[in-house]
């Protein structure tokens, strides 16, 4: 009997060491965004101080900004000063990206990424996985 209460108190110590992450924990750091149906590249992202820098599969860099309502919804737009494209104009006149989590498991966020205005409203999920 006492050596099942060790197991069972060594066990109980290994799993309570795991830690979990938390929304805060994506709010800076080295992610990935990875290709899926959406999306045909990855995009490796760097944040840091409320800003975003997104670097694709060419090495083309873009920055964003990251206003956060609360630890887990935020609105992302595209710093002005680049050379902007038409969506990314598109994007920061409709108010932005609205990203809400939807879920964390292990190092991987899963969200919904809201563009809307008066005549579109467009839904895009995706993930992100924390790398350091």
């Amino acid at each position: 009997m006492k050596k099942l209460l060790l197991l069972l108190s060594i066990l109980t110590s290994f799993s309570s060491c795991a830690q979990e992450l938390t929304c805060a924990d994506f709010k800076e750091g080295e992610f990935l965004i990875p290709a899926d149906s959406l999306n045909p590249e990855s995009y490796k992202i760097s944040r840091k101080n409320g800003t975003q820098l997104e670097l694709d599969e060419n090495g083309d860099e873009i920055k964003i900004n990251i206003k956060y309502k609360d630890d887990c919804n935020y609105i992302l737009t595209y710093q002005e000063s680049q050379n902007l494209d038409d969506l990314a104009n598109y994007i920061n006149n409709s108010g932005g990206i609205h990203i809400k989590v939807l879920e964390i498991k292990g190092d991987t966020l899963t969200y919904s990424g809201l563009i809307k205005n008066d005549t579109l409203s467009y839904e895009m999920p995706g993930k992100l996985i924390k790398l350091d």
